[in-house]
C-alpha cells in the first residue's frame, strides 16, 4: 500500500473550507482504512484552521457497500464536527474521478484534482514520524530561517500532512508561533519540550557492529577510513560530530564511531566492512559497540562537508549524544546552539 498527500486550497469545494487530499493505492484491509481515518481525525482535530479531509483510494479491495459499512462505523463514534468533513472515495483510476463520485466538488474542480492526484501518486511514499516534523523545525529554529507553511513543512521533513498536523498538536502554544501568513515557526523551546523531543527521537531503527579482530581502530582512525570512501550519504555523528559543531563541548573522547546514513534500514551497510574488516554487525544487547549506525529517511539529509569530511546535523549528534546518556555534554550543545539557550536542566 502505498500513499501520498496534498493540502488542496480550492476555496470554492464543500464547506469552503482547505481540503487533505490523501491518495493511497492497493489498500487491502480494514485496519489500514481504521488506521488512516483515525490519524486524520487526530490531525483535524488538532489544527487551529478546520479542514476539510478526502481520502481517494485506487485500485483497493473493497466493495462499495463494504467500504461504505467501514466508514460509517467509524464515524458513528466521532464527533459531529469532525465526521460531517471527512470523504472516503473508491475509484479504479484518476480519470474516474467524477462530480457523482465525490459530493460537493464543482465540475469545474475535478481537472485540478486529478491532476494533483497524478502529481501525488508520482511522489515517493513518506514515513517520517512526527519527531522528524519537530526537528525540521528546531533545525529552523536554531538556524534562524524563514517560517515555513503547512504543505512546506511536510515536503521538508517528509511527513504526511496528518503527521505534520498531529506534531504540531505536540508543541506547546507559547513555544509554537504563526505569522499573519500563518507561516509556523519555534517561538522558543523548553527544557521539558527538549527532553521529550531527544527521548522519543532515540527509539529511530539503529545498528551495531562489534570488532572480532582483537585490536580495534579508533573511532577517529574508522572516521577518517570512512571519509576516503567519498560518499555523501554518509557522515558522522555522535560525539565526534557534536565536538565538530562545538568544539568546546566538554568531553574527553568518542565511545564509538556514528555513522548517519541518508536512507532507510534496508539500505546496504557493506561499506563498513571497508573501513575494518574486523567489523561485524551484532545486535546482542550488552555487546559493545565499536561502531553505530543511524539511519535518516527524509528529502534532505542536512550533512555538511568541510575539509573532506561529512558531517551529520547538530541536532542528529545530540540524539546519540542523548541515546549514549550524555546528558550535561547534551545541555552543553543546547546553551550553545540554541537561540536564548536551555531554560533549565534536563532529567537524566
Amino acid at each position: 500500500m502505498n500513499s501520498a498527500y496534498f493540502d488542496w486550497q480550492a476555496s470554492n469545494v464543500g464547506n469552503g473550507q482547505p481540503t487533505i487530499v490523501q491518495v493511497i493505492t492497493g489498500m487491502r484491509t480494514a485496519r489500514d482504512l481504521r488506521s488512516v481515518l483515525l490519524e486524520a481525525l487526530y490531525a483535524m482535530d488538532g489544527d487551529s484552521q478546520p479542514k476539510n479531509f478526502l481520502c481517494l483510494l485506487l485500485g483497493s479491495g473493497f466493495t462499495r457497500q463494504r467500504l461504505e459499512r467501514e466508514v460509517q462505523d467509524l464515524k458513528r463514534v466521532t464527533r459531529a464536527d469532525l465526521r460531517d468533513r471527512i470523504q472516503v472515495v473508491n475509484v479504479r483510476m484518476p480519470a474516474d474521478l467524477r462530480a457523482s463520485h465525490i459530493p460537493g466538488v464543482p465540475e469545474e474542480c475535478l481537472a485540478v484534482l486529478n491532476q494533483k492526484v497524478l502529481h501525488a501518486l508520482m511522489v515517493k511514499p513518506t514515513t517520517s514520524s512526527r519527531e522528524a516534523v519537530v526537528g525540521q523545525l528546531l533545525y529552523r529554529w536554531i538556524n534562524r530561517m524563514d517560517p515555513v507553511r503547512t504543505a512546506e513543512l511536510a515536503e521538508l521533513s517528509g511527513a504526511s500532512l496528518p503527521t505534520v498536523y498531529a506534531a504540531l498538536k505536540t508543541i506547546d502554544s507559547n513555544c509554537l508561533h504563526r505569522d499573519e501568513d500563518r507561516r509556523i515557526s519555534l517561538a522558543g523551546f523548553t527544557a521539558d519540550a527538549w527532553q521529550k523531543w531527544l527521548a522519543l527521537s532515540t527509539d529511530s531503527p539503529s545498528v551495531k557492529y562489534v570488532d572480532r579482530s582483537g585490536s580495534p581502530r579508533s573511532p577517529e582512525k574508522l572516521a577518517r577510513a570512512m571519509a576516503k570512501l567519498q560518499r555523501s550519504d554518509v557522515a558522522v555523528g555522535g560525539v565526534l560530530g557534536a565536538m565538530h559543531h562545538y568544539p568546546e563541548l566538554d568531553i574527553t573522547g568518542a565511545p564509538h564511531l556514528d555513522i548517519v546514513v541518508h536512507g532507510s534500514p534496508s539500505t546496504d551497510l557493506s561499506f563498513v566492512a571497508e573501513l575494518d574488516p574486523g567489523l561485524v554487525r551484532d545486535d546482542t544487547p550488552g555487546a559493545y559497540a565499536v561502531v553505530m549506525v543511524h539511519f535518516v529517511n527524509r528529502p534532505f539529509s542536512l550533512f555538511e562537508t568541510r575539509d573532506g569530511m561529512v558531517w551529520a546535523d547538530v541536532l542528529e549528534c545530540m540524539v546519540h549524544l542523548w541515546d549514549a546518556h550524555l546528558i550535561y555534554q547534551v545541555e552543553n550543545l543546547i546553551r550553545h546552539i540554541a537561540p536564548g539557550g536551555l531554560g533549565g536542566p534536563l532529567g537524566d
